[in-house]
């Protein structure tokens, strides 16, 4: 009989896999589980060096007991310092973490170097009885090697080189894959007129589409292959006023999605 009672003191004291183990007086023992599960994610899996991009860390209480002040971190590991704010992680404090509830975190990184940026998530409570980590990669590629060329024409397609107020004209805008060994990321140009100039319609030789408004237009994403793909753009506008010094200067930059300018082109025209 004392060894039988000894055993059943012993039983009570051991602990569970998951949490602790408590008895009631009317009731089987119970387990309460402390745990957290902790995934991440990241906007894109490619960016080209110099470029932002987000990563995402979500944490979900999936125990069935509340946690105090639960820290939820995010930070670089390797190849892209945190921007969202001074140093290389971004935190925050839940004080109260419920059975099934999920809190995010979300902070800019920007890349530093070629190869691969790491992103590391991790969820901890404060007694240190839960806790959860994670880790997301973001492939990171160099500048690729593009040609541009841009010029003025009428609407025939003719060189002219002087425009009337009131008339419409063409830019002509070309961009290459400059010899390159793989496909380029993905691209897309801007197009920024002066006030004296006025968008009127866009297009390209590809399924690129051009759309504007006023003295803006930009293309939708394109990619170039190996070696010599190239789009061309032609972006008509109309002559709604003249300069002072009868030059006008449109400007197209040619840029990743999250706005690395990869190259810039500036063409002058006179317009009486």
């Amino acid at each position: 009989m004392r060894s039988r009672l000894l055993c059943c003191a012993l039983f009570a004291l051991l602990p569970c896999a998951t949490g602790v183990l408590t008895a009631h007086a009317a009731d089987a023992p119970t387990c309460q589980r402390w745990n957290i599960e902790v995934s991440c994610s990241v906007s894109s899996p490619a960016v080209v060096i110099g470029e932002e991009f987000t990563a995402s860390v979500v944490a979900k209480n999936s125990g069935d007991t509340a946690l105090s002040n639960v820290t939820l971190r995010i930070r670089a590991d390797q190849g892209a310092p945190c921007v969202s704010e001074s140093g290389a992680s971004t935190s925050i404090l839940i004080e109260k973490f419920e059975p099934g509830e999920s809190k995010t975190l979300t902070a800019k990184f920007l890349t530093e170097g070629m190869g691969v940026a790491r992103i590391l998530g991790a969820a901890k409570d404060s007694l240190g009885w839960a806790s959860g980590n994670c880790a997301c990669t973001v492939e990171v590629a160099g500048l690729p090697a593009i040609q541009t060329e841009m010029s003025d024409k009428d609407t025939a397609g003719a060189e002219k080189g002087v425009f009337r107020i009131g008339e419409e004209f063409v830019y002509v805008l070309v961009v290459q894959n400059d010899e390159g060994t793989t496909v380029t990321p993905d691209l897309k140009v801007t197009f920024t007129l002066p006030k004296e100039l006025e968008f009127v319609s866009g297009k390209s030789n590809s399924k690129v589409t051009v759309t504007g408004a006023g003295q803006t237009a930009e293309s939708t994403t394109f990619t170039l292959t190996p070696p010599h793909q190239k789009v061309t753009f032609e972006l008509r506008v109309k002559a709604v006023s003249a300069p002072a010094s009868q030059l006008v200067k449109v400007r197209a930059v040619i840029q990743t999605p999250g706005g690395v300018a990869l190259a810039t082109e500036v063409e002058s025209t006179t317009v009486q």
